[in-house]
């Protein structure tokens, strides 16, 4: 089985939660299936320059919902 070469360690800055990100392979990363908003995606790129981990990403896409 070959090793996903693309897979980072790292942590929300928004919650300081560790988690795995697979940006290259968004199929299998810990956000697939999370739908955004196009205020959601916004406020994301406003307010932070890295990933954020499902559970904020979640919490995100919950509350700005329009």
């Amino acid at each position: 089985m070959a090793k996903d070469l693309t897979a980072k360690n790292k942590v929300c800055p928004r919650c300081g939660a560790p988690f795995v990100c697979h940006h290259e392979n968004p199929a299998i990363c810990q956000c697939a299936g999370i739908v955004l908003t196009e205020n959601a995606r916004a406020y994301l790129r406003t307010h932070y320059r890295d990933c954020l981990c499902r559970k904020c990403l979640e919490e995100i896409a919950n509350q700005i919902e329009s």
